[in-house]
């Protein structure tokens, strides 16, 4: 009878052994399983990662050739800008081109003609 408990001792611990072995092998299948989810979520994160990240490059390539133009822009505005008239040289221009007329009480007619005809000239510069 002492064998036979003494065996049924060792059958409960081998038993038991068995069952840890198994719940511990049924543990490595289901982490097993969840690397290889792991490993496939990973590889579409860096999917979507690159993709974005070439998004972002041409939307930056695009930024800076907007900024080009913009600036190209600003300097074709600045061509163009009206500046301010130099007010000195305006009114030598302007001296010097009337300086030559003389009043009209002293003047014939052909002088007051050629005078007139100076005049209109000059204005229509």
């Amino acid at each position: 009878m002492n064998f036979l408990i003494a065996n049924k001792l060792w059958l409960i611990v081998i038993g038991g052994l068995i069952g840890v072995m198994l719940g511990l092998g049924a543990e490595i299948y289901s982490l097993k399983n969840g690397i290889k989810d792991a490993k496939t979520e990973l590889k579409e994160a860096q999917n979507e990662l690159a993709l974005k990240e070439a998004i972002s490059a041409v939307v930056k390539a695009n930024l800076e050739a907007c900024n080009a133009k913009i600036e190209l822009q600003n300097v074709k505005f600045k061509e163009l800008e009206i500046k301010k008239p130099d007010v000195k040289k305006t009114q030598e221009k302007a001296r010097s081109k009337f300086d030559g007329i003389k009043p009209l009480v002293t003047q014939s007619c052909e002088e007051k003609l050629e005078r007139c005809e100076r005049i209109f000239d000059e204005l229509a510069r």
